[in-house]
């Protein structure tokens, strides 16, 4: 089991450059990832950094965070595109013939022209970035994944705590329920003694399914424990578990809500709250669970 929330920094500096990389995450129902950094980072080695971390990571917020410092100054190639000048060129002496202008064209006019003269970073600088890069993101990728184990196995022990709960809270109901099965047949008998005396007999008919249902739980006991294993066996599962769980506890608020609804006894009743009560503090475990 893994946490959610996490975060992780890796740090690598060389004679060029001083690089910070931050990886933190936080609760979300698919994976979402964001990286920032002040200075661009070229697509491909952005591309990189996401197959990266959505190798290691199913769901979460994720945000990475690159601070780079220049120690020394990149060197940058200045390039002049000589094809797209010579078009300038080629426009520019048209229109000055055409409006009888008398002007030649000169090396000052092309220079003040977009993109004729532009700096062109070699790929000898993105290398001594990309390099010290993914050292960085791999320090910090192995804490932020330690840290996430590390929450995962807390939220784990909590969940636990909170099963053992319900499983010590079962016998008790069902000691409870044979109690409350024989006061209620008591209940049952009274009724039926009254419909006798003031209903028809298709009115009784239709009432009697009611009557013995309505304290009969035995099948969602039967159908709450088996959820309940369910999600002890999910729990130890490799891998991403929390959309599995969190289907499992809506399945077993379900069985639960029906028992309470179903019995008169008070002392039930007082177990399903404390029930209850567990399965909403797994739910808010689960929320940070991956």
């Amino acid at each position: 089991m893994k946490s959610m929330t996490a975060y992780g920094e890796g740090r690598e500096k060389t004679e060029e450059i001083d690089l910070l990389l931050q990886i933190k995450s936080v609760n979300h129902r698919f994976l979402e990832l964001e990286i920032k950094s002040l200075r661009e980072i070229p697509l491909r080695t952005e591309a990189k950094i996401r197959d990266r971390v959505k190798a290691k990571v199913a769901r979460g917020k994720v945000t990475i965070n690159i601070l780079i410092k220049r120690i020394k100054l990149p060197i940058y190639s200045i390039v002049a595109n000589q094809a797209l000048a010579s078009r300038y060129y080629k426009v520019l002496s048209q229109l000055s013939g055409s409006l009888d202008l008398g002007e030649r064209i000169s090396l000052s006019h092309l220079l003040n022209l977009p993109e004729v003269i532009f700096l062109e970073r070699s790929e000898e600088n993105e290398d001594k970035v990309e390099k010290p890069l993914f050292k960085a993101l791999s320090k910090a990728l192995a804490e932020f994944l330690q840290m996430r184990e590390r929450e995962g196995r807390n939220h784990l022990h909590s969940i636990q705590s909170c099963v053992e709960g319900i499983e010590n809270s079962l016998p008790l109901i069902e000691k409870e329920l044979s109690l409350a099965q024989e006061d209620y047949q008591r209940k049952i008998k009274r009724s039926l003694e009254e419909l006798l005396e003031k209903e028809t007999r298709e009115k009784i008919i239709s009432e009697i399914p009611l009557l013995l249902s309505r304290g009969d739980i035995s099948e969602e006991k039967v159908r709450f424990q088996s959820h309940l294993e369910e999600l002890k066996r999910t729990l130890e599962m490799p891998g991403p578990i929390g959309k599995r769980s969190s289907f499992i506890l809506q399945e077993l608020h379900r069985e639960i809500n029906t028992i309470g609804a179903k019995t008169d006894s008070f002392a039930i009743s007082r177990l399903v709250v404390e029930i209850k009560d567990y399965l909403e503090r797994i739910r808010e475990e689960i929320l940070n669970v991956e």
